[in-house]
């Protein structure tokens, strides 16, 4: 067993002892770990603190609400394990009743004429840990939960400890580029969660994001043609341990438009939920590394 395995199965054994503390002792720890994200100079802190100054150019405060970006980047980070190992098997009511939905009955019509979908999302610092909580809700009306779509950790040992994780509560973990097991999940009723809303250098259109063009994907728009149906959906946390999961209705149009429209509608429709929480947002991720001829990469 080399170095790098001994050294990834120590840490996530310490962090399934950790998600046996109470859960407002994690989410407590989180809120300290980013608040040394804060206080503490780093690359993460930098990013988030360019992305802020360019989509929120006239904030009264940029230094409160990146202190609260972080704290909140922080928690999202507790809630990510706690989605992977707290309460391993089910949820209980307890856990459960710190989650509220709107907009449910968006998804359980599409689900319940026999069809699978996309669970369109940004990347909220809850996202995870929303993920669970609605696929518990699922569960517990007899509905097909959600596969996940997500990008492979290049820690092949961690991502093998990842995915026997999520296993325990999507079901199916689809490789963002395998569309074809993608498709098969819609096909079999299942919604798959779905955030296209990081920076691509491929199959992509630059659309304007809080005011800046921004890579985004064209896959969203090439799977609505193919009669995929897209339903969004956000979490956002609304207390120090309380979670809202809002479910939006289809996007009809999606797939009738040409790829820089459905872009622009897909961003507008991102920004419209983040200015609601903008500290909930994944603002340490570089956004607008790819920029097009004529603008800078702001991160160099």
């Amino acid at each position: 067993m080399s170095f790098n395995s001994v050294k990834t199965k120590f840490n996530v054994t310490l962090a399934k002892w950790f998600c046996r503390l109470p859960l407002a002792w994690q989410l407590a720890c989180g809120r300290t770990l980013g608040r040394l994200f804060y206080w503490l100079p780093n690359r993460r802190k930098r990013i988030a603190a360019i992305n802020l100054k360019l989509c929120f150019p006239n904030h009264i405060n940029h230094n409160s609400l990146l202190k609260a970006n972080l704290m909140a980047t922080g928690q999202g980070v507790t809630e990510m394990l706690a989605a992977l190992w707290f309460e391993p098997n089910d949820l209980s009511e307890q856990t459960m009743s710190r989650f509220t939905f709107s907009g449910f009955e968006n998804l359980e019509e599409v689900l319940n004429q026999g069809s699978g979908c996309l669970l369109l999302s940004c990347h909220t610092t809850s996202i995870e840990w929303g993920i669970r909580g609605l696929n518990e809700k699922l569960r517990g009306l007899n509905l097909p939960v959600g596969h996940m779509l997500a990008r492979q950790h290049n820690n092949k040992d961690l991502e093998a400890h990842l995915e026997q994780a999520r296993l325990g509560f999507v079901e199916k973990v689809i490789d963002k580029k395998n569309i074809r097991s993608l498709l098969q999940s819609i096909k079999s009723g299942h919604p798959v969660y779905y955030a296209p809303d990081q920076n691509f250098s491929y199959k992509v259109k630059f659309a304007q994001f809080f005011g800046r063009p921004a890579a985004t994907t064209t896959g969203t728009q090439n799977l609505a043609k193919k009669g995929v149906k897209v339903v969004p959906w956000f979490c956002f946390r609304t207390g120090p341990a309380q979670w809202h999961i809002d479910i939006l209705p289809e996007m009809y149009k999606l797939g009738q438009v040409d790829e820089t429209t459905a872009a622009i509608q897909i961003n507008q429709l991102f920004e419209h939920q983040i200015n609601q929480h903008p500290e909930q947002y994944l603002w340490v991720h570089r956004r607008f590394k790819n920029q097009p001829e004529g603008y800078q990469n702001p991160y160099k």
